[in-house]
């Protein structure tokens, strides 16, 4: 560590010095800011997941034919405790697909969002709890579209 001790004789002096550390500062985090690292927002990664529920939903997906993806969302939903309306629909979808979201009703689960082949408007949603996939659609991403049930290979019915 480099200490240096003066003594200043007037506060002119004194003034000098103090504008002068106060330049110094000022030009050193000019340069840093310029010469920064700039980092863009990344893809979401998978850390807070259980990574039997993460191995799950991929081998799920692989074993539809689905491999070409990305993953671009990965969080926390709430099944609703009453299936009405549009969620009733959706439950009969999943429910085609061999998947009872009744067991859910009041839970917290992860939603998987994976963009599809590089295409910006088909996504796959995979739903998981405790390791294990309870349910999923395909979607264009866009609030109130056409769902689709995932089946293998891509197809949907």
């Amino acid at each position: 560590m480099l200490v240096l001790n003066f003594k200043l004789k007037s506060k002119a002096a004194a003034a000098a010095a103090a504008a002068f550390a106060a330049v110094l500062t000022a030009v050193i985090c000019a340069f840093c800011a310029a010469n920064a690292e700039r980092t863009e927002p990344s893809v979401p990664t998978i850390t807070e997941g259980n990574f039997a529920e993460e191995r799950a939903v991929s081998e799920y997906l692989d074993s539809l034919g689905y491999t070409d993806r990305e993953l671009v969302a990965c969080d926390s939903v709430k099944i609703p405790r009453d299936f009405d309306g549009v969620y009733s629909d959706y439950s009969a979808m999943q429910e085609k697909n061999g998947f009872d979201l009744s067991k859910y009703k009041g839970k917290t689960v992860r939603r998987y969002t994976y963009s599809l082949g590089g295409k910006s408007n088909e996504y796959a949603v995979v739903l998981a709890k405790n390791g294990e996939v309870i349910g999923g659609h395909l979607t264009d991403g866009e609030y109130g579209g056409d769902d689709a049930p995932l089946e293998k290979d891509g197809t949907t019915g």
